[in-house]
């Protein structure tokens, strides 16, 4: 209770005193709208509870707004309308958007009232749970090869212009600070700037809006975070100046070319070097202020050589500065700074010797490269590239075979990809990067600029690695992986770049997202693991095999609660094939914002893994505006960093049964799982399912959104097609319609049947004695509480599409009612009111954009193509849309 009193006061109560202010800005525009807004408000929601669609609360709405007589027919066509019926929708927009970051800076502000930061799950509690249990042996022993890797991506859901996101971060510093003054002229601020891009954003501008999150939050909370973890080891200081980072960075704008035609590998060279020169700079000024204290003789000239050698690094490699020669690795800048501690601990008492530590400790976590660079390329690319270069490679007498690459068995391009690796091995590597070049070129003139980059993106990681180290781009991420060959193919390229034979410094990371591929990955890694070439170049890489698992297309793909479970599944068999061949897995979670795509608790997720699925290392994306919410401000980024560090220690240090699945616990999950997939693939496969998104929910509309340099499909068909659809717009299309449909379609149905068999009391043990099932149970339960049937009820008399919706309608209801039944809550999200109070005050504040949104959209539906209101009303969707994304924070 005391998180949720914390909630009331410092972002309900605050809410209505600075939304009073907002409402009333100086502003003809805004003053207007400011007197609409709560007006409408309240229209929307008893309109909602009488029933009535959308479109008749807006049309009833504008005809008293305007005094015309437009709104006495629910049903009427849209031509009745014109552009000045519009405008004022535009305005209310305008405002309900800027609530959105009032209130998001409101919750920043507050976050260290809401949050325990000493509490459960984050590392002061984990470190004394370590000393109360005389576990600091076993802590030290399993810090030397744990790590948590964050990868920052680009997907686009962040719909914050970055000068909003620096309104926001400035308007939540004041209010922390309860400066008045400055909440109120940052108000006035936002009333008058920009909140869309005027175009989309490029793959290079994307990278320079992130760099703000690495160099204001990241590089300062990610050292401090690692230097607990070492400090509680209880070892000699010079000893923890030794350990590597612990938390690692991965950075996606600039390396994923997945679907982007627009990354190329000059960008990637582009983007490498802009985190370099960002973390050398940052060094540089970091160092300035250290040389400000260290004035002693003992170190005088040392300090003069580093800060020269630091500017030369900053121009670049092999730069000069005077005599100076540029670092040319991180690992020689630390000597030299451990040099001077050394110095000022022995001959000036230690004093200020902490800055030195605390730049060491940065230096140990970020080299030169700040955050590697990931290069990721769907499989189907690579087959094209391969079809390509066979012919090439024959005439180079490299490759035999009779048939082209497309029409090989999977058996046969094994067979030719191991022998071609063979071939390569004993060609000189300048021949090898020549062949590529000039190959490269021919397939770009046979325009085929995706696969061209292909060949050239390899290269790019070996200029990458030179200049920021190999840790600067190391992993080759292959979507959609099927088959051994499509990770054979990438291996084969590498060293067709000109990698020297057996010293390929690149981890080829398969990406399995599909259910099918998820039961396939243990047979594909164990015969990759059995084949000779890919176990030589394992072992060259430390015996380590990163894995990665996609939540997004394997929702998409099985459902909810099965894309939860055989991911599960396919750890465990992943860890134990790894352990029987002695190799050291890691998992990278492709997780995504809501629930349906692999969010919400973070730490209940990883902490309910248990011993039998690999925890030595802990991998995730995290995108758009979860970035934001999570890692936009040091409070939160501390906090929510901490909150993954910790799950992987305690899953390895404290395992307990709480958390084990016992033969009937896994049992119930399969049978769970076999039916929820089920009722999901019944509804998937209705050849309503793509229609309905397409016609009734805003999908189509995300293209137009400047957010992202991504198109929204893969593929150049204009036709819409599920396969082909990207995560993003298919789960946005379900929230943005409150539907939600990815957050629980077939969990309820298999807990129906299940109830009907009487074995509730089955559901309710495997509850409340696993975590994993819970943490699915609370997850599902954020998408319920967010889901609002009413907003679309309206669908259900649609001859088209009424069954279906109401199916829909009956599954969330079932859903809802037997998750409270088998956690024994009151209501929804019971055990975390904290969470809930905040879904509740923004669903309640957008509610009116989202009422705006679906008369726009039932207007345009019966509107001809060429209507000149038709315009006018899709700017309104696409306005709309940035409004839930934002508000939800991980809606999308």
């Amino acid at each position: 209770m005391e998180r949720l009193e914390a909630f009331q006061e410092h972002v309900s109560m605050k809410f209505q005193l600075y939304n009073g202010l907002l409402l009333h800005m100086p502003f003809p525009e805004v003053r207007e709208s400011g007197m609409l807004l709560p007006l409408f408000s309240s229209a929307c929601k008893q309109g909602m509870e009488s029933g009535e669609p959308p479109q008749q609360i807006v049309r009833s709405f504008l005809g008293h707004a305007t005094g015309a007589d437009n709104s006495a027919q629910p049903g009427a066509a849209a031509g009745d309308l014109d552009d000045s019926d519009i405008d004022p929708l535009f305005s209310l927009l305008r405002l309900i958007e800027r609530q959105v970051v009032l209130f998001d800076s409101l919750e920043d502000a507050g976050f260290t009232r809401i949050h325990d930061m000493k509490g459960p799950g984050t590392l002061q509690d984990l470190l004394n749970r370590i000393e109360r249990k005389d576990k600091t042996q076993a802590y030290r022993e399993f810090l030397d090869s744990y790590a948590v890797r964050v990868v920052l991506t680009a997907h686009p859901t962040q719909f914050y212009t970055d000068e909003v996101l620096t309104i926001l971060t400035d308007l939540a510093d004041s209010v922390e600070q309860n400066e008045l003054r400055n909440v109120h002229d940052y108000l006035l601020q936002l009333a008058q700037t920009r909140f869309k891009n005027p175009q989309k954003p490029t793959p290079l501008e994307e990278a320079h809006s992130l760099m703000w999150i690495l160099e204001h939050v990241m590089y300062r909370v990610i050292p401090e975070i690692h230097a607990r973890m070492v400090d509680a080891l209880n070892v000699d200081h010079a000893r923890r100046l030794e350990y590597p980072g612990k938390i690692l960075l991965g950075f996606w704008p600039g390396g994923d070319r997945d679907g982007n035609p627009y990354v190329t590998a000059d960008l990637t060279e582009q983007v490498a070097e802009l985190l370099r020169t960002a973390i050398l700079r940052l060094y540089l000024q970091d160092f300035l202020q250290i040389r400000r204290r260290l004035t002693f003789t003992s170190v005088v000239d040392d300090m003069e050589r580093i800060q020269r050698r630091l500017e030369a690094a900053v121009q670049g490699c092999g730069a000069f500065v005077g005599e100076y020669e540029a670092y040319d690795t991180p690992e020689e800048l630390r000597a030299d700074l451990l040099q001077v501690y050394q110095a000022v601990m022995q001959e000036n008492g230690g004093l200020f010797s902490d800055r030195v530590a605390g730049l060491i400790y940065k230096v140990q976590c970020f080299g030169f490269h700040f955050a590697s660079l990931d290069v990721r390329q769907d499989s189907s690319i690579h087959e094209r590239v391969w079809g390509r270069l066979l012919p090439l490679l024959q005439d180079a007498g490299v490759a035999e075979t009779s048939a082209p690459y497309a029409e090989l068995a999977e058996p046969d391009r094994v067979a030719v990809l191991g022998r071609i690796c063979e071939q390569l091995q004993g060609v000189e590597p300048e021949r090898r990067k020549q062949w590529c070049r000039s190959w490269a070129d021919a397939i770009e003139q046979d325009d085929d600029h995706v696969a061209a980059d292909v060949l050239r993106s390899l290269a790019a990681i070996r200029v990458i690695q030179n200049r920021n180290g190999e840790h600067g781009a190391h992993r080759y991420i292959i979507s959609n992986t099927q088959s051994d060959s499509h990770v054979l193919e990438v291996l084969a390229l590498s060293l067709l770049s000109g990698i020297a034979s057996g010293e390929i410094p690149l981890d080829v990371v398969p990406l399995f997202e599909t259910i099918e591929d998820l039961h396939n990955a243990d047979a594909v890694m164990r015969r990759l693991y059995a084949h000779p070439l890919y176990r030589e170049h394992l072992r060259s890489r430390g015996d380590d095999q990163t894995i990665m698992l996609g939540f997004s297309d394997g929702t998409k793909d099985g459902g909810y609660l099965t894309a939860n479970w055989e991911i599960y599944r396919a750890k465990e068999r992943l860890t134990d094939l790894g352990r029987q061949q002695n190799i050291r897995v890691a998992f990278f979670d492709g997780r995504g914002g809501p629930p349906a795509r692999g969010g919400g608790n973070t730490h209940k997720f990883y902490r309910s893994l248990g011993r039998e699925i690999d925890s030595s290392s802990i991998q995730l994306t995290i995108q758009g505006q979860t970035i934001t919410s999570m890692y936009g401000m040091p409070a939160a980024a501390s906090y929510n960093l901490e909150q993954i560090v910790s799950a992987g220690i305690e899953n390895n240090l404290f395992v307990t049964d709480y958390m084990q699945l016992s033969d009937e616990d896994r049992s119930l999950l399969d049978e769970l799982s076999r039916r929820a997939r089920a009722a999901y693939r019944r509804l998937r496969d209705n050849p309503v399912f793509v229609k309905y998104l397409e016609k009734m929910t805003p999908l189509t509309y995300y293209g137009r959104t400047n957010i992202g340099s991504r198109p929204v499909k893969r593929g150049g068909t204009s036709e819409l097609s599920l396969s082909d659809l990207r995560a993003i717009p298919f789960v946005g299309g379900w929230s943005q319609s409150k539907l939600n449909v990815p957050g629980y379609y077939g969990f309820g149905t298999a807990l129906r049947e299940l109830e009907a068999e009487g074995r509730l009391d089955e559901l309710q043990r495997l509850c409340a004695g696993n975590l994993f099932f819970r943490t699915i149970i609370e997850n599902s339960m954020q998408s319920l509480t967010k889901a609002n049937f009413r907003l679309t009820a309206a669908h259900s008399q649609d001859p088209v599409f009424g069954d279906f919706w109401r199916g829909l309608k009956q599954e969330a209801e079932q859903t809802r009612k037997l998750l409270i039944a088998i956690t024994g809550q009151g209501d929804l999200l019971d055990t975390d009111p904290v969470i809930r109070a905040s879904i509740e005050m923004r669903e309640s504040m957008i509610l009116p954009s989202l009422v705006i949104q679906q008369f726009a959209l039932s207007e345009i539906r019966q509107l001809p193509e060429d209507h000149p209101l038709r315009p006018r009303l899709e700017k309104l969707v696409v306005k709309s849309l940035a409004i839930g994304v934002n508000a939800s924070r991980n809606s999308v």
